[in-house]
This record gives C-alpha cells, structure tokens and sequence, in this order.
C-alpha cells in the first residue's frame, strides 16, 4: 500500500470512532487527502482494477457512510428544546456532515462513475424515508440524486424497475407533503428526471402514478400554488407518450380528470410561460390520443365521450382569449419587439378547431367546469356557470392583428 492511501486508512479509522469531538477532528485531514492528486490517482486506480482487497473508493465510502449514522445517531439525542446556541450548533453539524458526502462524492466521480450505482441508491432511499434524517439531509440527498446519480446515464442500467417505482412513490409523497428543508421544485425536477429514466427503462404502467398527478394538479389549484408544476406536467407528457398506444382508454381517463383543473389553473393562476408550455403539450397528446389519426367519431374517441367533448370547448375558449390577450400587447407594447403567436399554441389551436367547428353551428353554449371555484362535495349541487361562445375561424382572426410590423399571424 502506498504512503497515500496509509495515511487515507488511517483518517478512515479515526472516523470511526465513537467520540464525536475526536470525529470530527478527522474531517479536515479528510477532505486535505482527497484533494491530494496522488491519492486520488490511487484509488481511481483500484476501483478500476476491482480487486477486493485493495482501498477504493466503494470502501472509502462504506466508511463514510458509518461516520453519516454515527452523527445522524448523535444528531438524534439533541433535544429538541435546547437552548438557540445548541440549535445553532446543531445546524452548523448537519451542513458540515451534508456537505462531506457530497464533496466525496463528486470527488469520486469527477473522472467517471466510480462508486456502485446501488450503494448510492441504498444512501439516498434510506435518509429520504427516515424523517429525522430527511429533515436534516433531505435537501442535500434530493441533490445527490437530482446531479451525482441520475445525470449518470450508466447508472440508469444499473437501476431496476422497482427501485425506479420506489423513487417515485417516494417523491411523488414528498411533492404532495412537502418538507420544509427540501424545495418543492427540486422535488418536481427529480419526479421528471425520474419519470424519463422509468419510462424509458422500463415497460410497467405505475397505477399510483396516475393517482398521483391527480391529486397533484388537485393539490395546487386548492393551495394555489403552482411551484414545480411545469416539470410535473412535463412527467405526465412523458407517461402519456410512453403508455398511450397500449393503454389508452386510461390516458384517456386521466386527461379527463386532470385537464379542467389545468385549465383552472391557466385563467386564475396566471402561470408561468414554461409551465403553459408542458400544458399545451398535454392538451395536444391528449387530443391526439382521444382522436387517432384525427378522428371525429365517438367510437374511437374518450373515455367519456361527453365530458371530452365539454372539455374541448372550454379550451376552445381559454385558447381564443389566450390569443386575444396576446394581440393586445402587440398591440399596445412599444419598441420594436416583435409579438407573435407561438407554434405551439397554433398547432394545438388547429386540433381543436378540427374537432368543435361544425358547418351549422356557430354559436355554442358551454358549462365553464374550469372558472369554478374548488367547492366541498356539500355543495356539488351548485351549478357551473354557464356562458355563450362563438365557433369559426372568423373568430381568431378577428382576434389576430394582421400588422407585419408588431405581430404575425401564422396560418395553417
């Protein structure tokens, strides 16, 4: 064993030891060896040549992962009353424990995934579900996870389908419960990270997932708080491209429940431009999935044939005044920004079309399930509002400045 890797055993050792003061004496001279080249190159070396007996990276972390329960276990006879400068002190603990996982392991796999895909798993899934540890080190985990292990596209293979499950169950709870150390779009950005490595490792439709972006889209229109939605829109995008071919009637069934909450959401919650953006996109798989090929006849259409075709007029609706309000700030900006209606928004725009214009109805009478305030299940008899729209192009284009020089209007 060389000099390097002696004097590493050695710290590794003290870290061992069941006094917390000798500890975390140990913890500079640790970091201090990990940014020594020769070390580094050392156990780079032997991870690489998997010879059991050699100290590696895998064992280094071992280590470190029983220094983690050790203060964890500390961190756990704290009382919860102490005074401000024990708190104080406790959380100056926490951060210098997080961030000592990290450092490792970045420092380990600044060159390649050097530690086991598993090992990083078993860290991260153990600290999430415990609440004291997910209080303390839930947040530096979560961004563990979100950068050192699924932006490692070798780890994906090594990640089975239920560990792909549990992840997701995981934090599909933690979005719908948030912990006030983790934030909830981190959380958001892992549920879509999440959802693209499951869809495309796997082939199992998760039920609970469905569940879940329910109760989620539920959860914001009743806390009217729309933080990390668009990412999971943009995880329910993923799911409904992944199973719509073999399971479409329940993607049908989703959308159903989902979308006029979405539409709530987009007239009272003013969101932002991303999140309108993965909502479009749903809205438009949606449609393509409720209407093969472009179908118009019940029979290869929704779930609910009735409430689809509900739905459809109110974002016929939600999509003219989305227009309209786009026109107007063409119309009344200055400066020489140009103001333009986005693909996106057309090509969707054109779908609908397709399906509510009809050659004798131009005037159509619609229930606005969308502009209802959420009501307890008492007062379900309450009735939707109810308002007159107009139906035909007419109606968009009167809707559109035809001024090359502060707006453009793309046919199709």
């Amino acid at each position: 064993m060389s000099l390097a890797l002696h004097d590493l055993l050695v710290c590794c050792r003290r870290l061992e030891n069941e006094k917390a003061v000798e500890r975390r004496k140990e913890v500079e001279n640790f970091k201090r060896l990990l940014r020594d080249s020769e070390t580094v190159r050392q156990l780079d070396r032997n991870s690489d040549s998997k010879q059991g007996k050699q100290l590696n990276w895998d064992a280094v972390f071992s280590v470190l992962q029983k220094y983690f329960q050790k203060e964890i276990k500390n961190l756990q006879q704290t009382k919860p009353n102490a005074s401000a400068s024990t708190q104080t002190m406790r959380q100056k603990k926490i951060q210098e424990v997080g961030s000592l996982v990290k450092y490792f392991i970045r420092c380990a796999n600044k060159r390649g995934p050097r530690l086991k895909c598993q090992e990083l798993l078993i860290y991260v899934m153990e600290i999430i579900r415990d609440p004291t540890s997910c209080a303390a080190y839930g947040s530096d985990c979560s961004n563990i996870l979100l950068k050192d292990i699924l932006s490692v596209r070798k780890y994906w293979c090594e990640i089975s389908q239920q560990q792909w499950s549990e992840l997701l169950i995981l934090y599909s709870q933690l979005y719908l419960k948030p912990s006030g150390n983790i934030s909830r779009v981190l959380v958001a950005r892992i549920i879509h990270t999440l959802m693209r490595g499951y869809c495309f490792q796997t082939d199992g439709l998760s039920s609970d997932m469905l569940i879940f972006f329910s109760k989620a889209m539920q959860s914001a229109r009743q806390e009217k708080n729309s933080a990390g939605l668009d990412h999971i829109v943009g995880a329910m995008n993923i799911f409904c491209n992944k199973f719509a071919d073999n399971c479409r009637l329940r993607i049908c069934k989703a959308g159903e429940e989902i979308l006029p909450t979405l539409l709530y959401i987009w007239t009272h919650y003013r969101p932002k431009d991303s999140l309108k953006a993965s909502i479009i996109e749903l809205f438009r798989l949606q449609v393509h999935i409720h209407h093969p090929k472009g179908a118009k006849t019940q029979g290869r259409g929704a779930y609910d044939f009735t409430k689809w075709q509900s739905i459809l007029h109110n974002l016929y609706d939600v999509l003219v005044n989305e227009i309209n309000l786009i026109s107007s700030r063409g119309k009344y900006s200055s400066g020489s920004r140009n103001i333009a209606v986005k693909e996106n928004l057309i090509e969707l725009m054109a779908d609908i079309c397709h399906q509510v214009f009809t050659e004798d109805t131009k005037v159509l009478e619609i229930t606005q399930s969308y502009a209802v305030t959420q009501r307890e299940p008492s007062e379900d008899t309450v009735p939707n509002k109810r308002r007159r729209i107009e139906l035909g192009w007419e109606v968009i284009r009167d809707n559109m400045q035809i001024s090359q020089k502060d707006f453009d209007v793309i046919p199709w």
